[in-house]
């Protein structure tokens, strides 16, 4: 399993950036790195039958609140990420302690009952 990639940036797109292999990452992750710079990202490796995917986190934060998000029923890597690319884990803690759907909704493919859910499955973890 790759937990951490270190390496030069080769190529930014708006959310993958190539680090010796293709990472997905949040557009502002990409924003942030300059091609030629070395970088770390923190990794989650998905594996299903027909590809391994890699997502890539500049803080073991992000990381851990991405594995987080994937837990709830419904909720896939694309969503996760794009949770991570609209609120920061900070916004996205105080949104879950106070309950509030309203704010998860603002997440791309979250719907009023997808939202419930996420506050309901991780809204204590």
């Amino acid at each position: 399993m790759i937990a951490l990639l270190t390496g030069t940036v080769e190529h930014i797109g708006l959310d993958e950036v190539t680090v010796v292999n293709a990472v997905k990452v949040t557009p502002p992750t990409a924003h942030s790195l300059i091609r030629g710079n070395e970088v770390t990202l923190h990794i989650v490796m998905d594996v299903k039958e027909d590809a391994i995917t890699l997502f890539g986190f500049p803080t073991r934060d992000e990381k851990d609140v991405f594995t987080v998000i994937r837990t709830v029923s419904g909720v896939g890597p694309r969503i996760a990420l794009a949770a991570l690319a609209v609120l920061t884990p900070d916004q996205l803690r105080d949104a879950l302690a106070q309950k509030d759907s309203a704010q998860i909704r603002k997440i791309p493919g979250v719907g009023p009952k997808l939202a419930d859910r996420i506050v309901l499955e991780i809204g204590n973890k």
